[in-house]
């Protein structure tokens, strides 16, 4: 799959950022942001480009096109495609969002964003995943069991502690054991509240 941004795409971009305000928000982008995300999705193997679960099937809403930049403090990098990919939500809003703890200098990066030196994380786009994590996932029915095999102390222990690959590991093995299982679900609604509800909706 090629990645096929227009001239007209990106006159839509600067027609947004003369707008202001919120840019990366603006309708403009919305064909933009399309093409990024598919290709992206294809270029990670329907992956998070962070913690490599599935994004298969996913509704394209629920997965987040990522600025490795955070797009806030580095704006003019908004719209470098080697600053962009695709990640989960738990990845991207609940560990990373604004953080900028895995830039080893700003200054530099700011200058050189396309060298992989400046940057602690394996980058999406500058780095080999997979010559510094493993990443190991066994389904057996309904039971799924998700390892990391770190292979190396720098990038990878660094991305494994970043976003802590390790309670990923740990929740799949203790919804495999049952430790975390659900109740087995009750049919059976209190009799008052099935009353009224059948009255709700024009019962008896």
């Amino acid at each position: 799959m090629k990645l096929e941004i227009t001239n007209d795409d990106w006159e839509d971009v600067k027609v947004a950022i003369d707008a202001g305000g919120k840019i990366w928000d603006n309708e403009l982008l919305k064909n933009f942001k399309k093409k990024i995300k598919e290709y992206n999705r294809f270029l990670q193997g329907e992956q998070c480009c962070y913690c490599r679960r599935s994004l298969a099937d996913e509704f394209s809403m629920v997965i987040d096109i990522e600025h490795v930049l955070p797009k806030g403090m580095f704006k003019h990098h908004m719209f470098e495609i080697l600053n962009l990919s695709v990640s989960c939500k738990r990845c991207n809003m609940e560990i990373k969002g604004e953080d900028i703890s895995f830039i080893t200098d700003v200054n530099d990066v700011n200058e050189n964003p396309n060298d992989s030196k400046y940057y602690k994380i394996i980058h999406p786009n500058l780095d080999d995943y997979f010559s510094h994590i493993k990443y190991y996932v066994k389904i057996i029915d309904a039971k799924t069991i998700v390892k990391y095999k770190i292979l190396n102390k720098g990038k990878g222990a660094f991305t494994y502690e970043y976003f802590e690959l390790d309670e990923i590991e740990r929740k799949s093995i203790d919804r495999a054991q049952g430790v975390s299982a659900a109740e087995k679900l009750s049919g059976k609604i209190p009799l008052k509240i099935a009353k009224d509800i059948r009255k709700l909706l024009g019962g008896t």
